[in-house]
């Protein structure tokens, strides 16, 4: 590991990805002069999901649709029992989330660490980082793409090893 000083991580916070955090954490342990560049590549998903609510439904006017004014007033058109769910807004694959799991686990390293947000095709953009970078070793973690289809596309793992400028590292 004699000519190592730039390390690429491709860290997503998957179960691979963790792996791969793990094998930097030791390649990477106790060498003077060593800069560990961590790349997320952005594939943030905002979904809508019901959630159940423990907060009681809104109950119909007291005064069976007339108020003490002798105004009338429509009835509601929520059916009771509507308000027992909300609609909340999940993020999934966050960069901020990956890159904070990411700092807990190094922060005890006390090395110098760079994160970078990278856009497009994972392995297309973590292989672009590498050569900005002018990285001598990207770690990776294995992927997750299983059976036919990682056999017609391939992963990103295999790609990345395929086609880099420098050694990659395959944490399984």
């Amino acid at each position: 590991m004699a000519g190592i000083k730039k390390v690429v991580l491709a860290y997503d916070d998957s179960t691979g990805s963790k792996k791969a955090l793990q094998l930097a954490k030791e390649v990477t342990r106790d060498k003077e002069g060593i800069k560990l560049y961590i790349g997320h590549v952005y594939e943030e998903e905002v979904k809508s999901e019901l959630v159940e609510s423990t907060e009681r439904p809104i109950e119909h006017l007291p005064i069976n649709n007339f108020p003490a004014d002798v105004v009338q007033v429509p009835p509601l058109a929520l059916e009771q029992g509507a308000l027992d769910k909300s609609e909340h807004s999940i993020i999934t694959h966050s960069s901020e989330k990956a890159f904070n799991n990411a700092k807990a686990e190094l922060d005890a390293l006390n090395m110098d660490i760079e994160y970078s947000t990278l856009d497009g095709s994972p392995a297309e953009s973590i292989l672009e980082f590498a050569k900005d970078v002018d990285a001598d070793l990207i770690i990776i973690g294995q992927s997750g793409n299983e059976g036919i289809k990682r056999k017609i596309l391939g992963g990103v793992s295999q790609k990345v090893a395929n086609n880099a400028h420098c050694h990659v590292l395959i944490a399984k």
